[in-house]
């Protein structure tokens, strides 16, 4: 099991060709992979349906922030 407190995310751009190689040892270490469609799918999925500000609400208060109106 992998302790997610120790543990340090990164981003690795890696050939398709070492793809293979780089899974087994992902599965050999026990460490967890994803890629950047399945962390973002991840973050989509985890965010609330309905959300407490509105686009409208939004564009005001950066309006009244950026443009004192």
């Amino acid at each position: 099991m992998l302790n997610t407190a120790n543990t340090q995310g990164i981003y690795l751009n890696v050939p398709m060709t070492d793809w293979v190689l780089l899974k087994e040892l992902i599965r050999k270490f026990g460490w967890q992979a994803e890629t950047r469609e399945q962390l973002l799918d991840r973050f989509v999925k985890s965010r609330s349906k309905n959300p407490s500000l509105t686009e409208d609400e939004i564009m005001e208060e950066v309006n009244a922030v950026r443009y004192k109106k």
